[in-house]
Formats: C-alpha cells, structure tokens, sequence
C-alpha cells in the first residue's frame, strides 16, 4: 500500500500568507487603538477622497483655462 502523504504536494505559500494576513491584522488593531477608531482610513474613504481630488484637479484645470481665455482674447484686440 502506498502512503497517502506521499501524494500530496506542499504548499509552500500557507506559511507566508499565515504571517502576512496576522501582521496585517495587527497593524490594523495598532492603528486604530493610536489613531483612534474613525481615523483609521478605509477603502471607501480612499476612494472619496480620490474622488474629491479628481474633483479639485478639474475645477483647477477649468480655472486655469478660463485664465488664459481671457488673456488670449485681451490680446487679441
């Protein structure tokens, strides 16, 4: 009889990720007990506040073109 271990492969990657998602556990348990439970930024916030920034960029691209509009056409005359 053959063993049943003998055919199954090893997942090398277990040990790692184990680690990887108990650090990251960790440092979010840090994070919020130092910077406080609502300062702990989530994906959701990130996302609004790239929303935000995208928003701001544009209106200062708009800003920045009505600018030079207006200088073009003080030239022009």
């Amino acid at each position: 009889m053959s063993s049943p271990m003998r055919n199954t492969p090893v997942d090398i990657t277990a040990a790692p990720r184990a680690v990887i998602g108990a650090t990251a556990g960790l440092i979010y348990l840090v994070g919020r007990s130092v910077l406080g439970e609502n300062r702990v930024p989530t994906a959701q916030a990130n996302a609004w506040q790239a929303v935000c920034a995208d928003r701001q960029r544009a209106q200062e691209r708009a800003e920045l073109e009505r600018w030079l509009a207006n200088g073009r056409r003080r030239n022009a005359r």
